[in-house]
């Protein structure tokens, strides 16, 4: 094993994890002029954020429960996003089917007022009701790229072909889809051009706070380095939780719930 390294002069960033969090803060970090120093213990992207849904949306289901400003940052950044990298990100329409039976899953706070307001209606989504979020979703974040909703008829089209008789409407949005993984690298890439330090393959073994600096051990293909930084990023990801726990060694009384989405993945069937 190489002898250890040390890195005597400080940064002003030291990032645990190599997603599209911790790629995303060195860069915006970089391109500010602070200096940046990132550690990923495998490749980048290696987790969650090359086995996303692929999809860069604003958040629409949001809108039921009044994260209007969740909703409308997501749609600012949807939009700064396919104009920086038109060349990874790409638009998609999605339909919405529709007939008057259709029900909430579950309550949220418009269901709820709905059900007050017009109690005939409850646990139902008029169509209006629907639009109505589609025209907030279509302006609230300032979209000049993506095409607006539109009303579509199902009969006697592609696509109502593989729905039942009973959805004769629907409703046609926009979104994008993107390659999240390369969104990754694009990013670590411009930071590092920006003069960070990407470290893959590297892991974090320690992180302590010595004086008004943190002093982070790592071991990577360089063999051990000794790191200090004046502010220190946990973008861990599933392992935000262990890195505190066991890197840090923190005896926080805040938790982790890790969150798993589940993708069906089918041929494709219709044109």
């Amino acid at each position: 094993m190489p002898a250890p390294s040390n890195s005597k002069t400080p940064v002003d960033l030291f990032i645990i994890g190599g997603g599209v969090n911790g790629c995303g803060i060195a860069r915006d970090a970089a391109g500010r002029g602070l200096s940046v120093t990132l550690a990923e213990m495998n490749d980048l992207a290696s987790a969650t954020s090359s086995a996303s849904t692929k999809l860069f949306h604003g958040g629409l289901r949001y809108l039921e429960y009044f994260e209007i400003n969740l909703v409308r940052h997501a749609l600012k950044e949807r939009e700064v996003l396919l104009r920086a990298m038109p060349h990874i990100s790409w638009p998609m329409r999605f339909v919405l089917p529709y007939h008057a039976d259709m029900r909430y899953e579950g309550e949220t706070p418009v269901s709820k007022i709905l059900s007050i307001v017009m109690p005939w209606m409850r646990g139902r989504r008029p169509a209006w009701l629907i639009r109505l979020g589609l025209f907030v979703y279509d302006n609230l974040g300032g979209r000049k790229l993506l095409p607006p909703t539109r009303s579509i008829s199902l009969r006697g089209t592609p696509e109502g072909a593989p729905l039942e008789a009973r959805f004769e409407n629907a409703f046609e949005y926009s979104d994008c889809w993107i390659e999240d993984s390369r969104l990754v690298v694009l990013n670590a890439r411009d930071a590092q051009n920006h003069g960070a330090r990407i470290l893959t393959q590297t892991k974090v073994i320690s992180a302590n706070r010595v004086g008004d600096m943190w002093e982070v051990q790592t071991d990577g293909p360089a063999g051990p380095q000794s790191h200090h930084a004046r502010i220190l990023v946990n973008a861990g990801g599933p392992w935000v939780g262990d890195i505190i726990q066991t890197k840090l060694r923190v005896n926080s009384s805040e938790g982790v719930r890790l969150v798993r989405g589940s993708h069906i993945v089918t041929p494709k069937l219709y044109d």
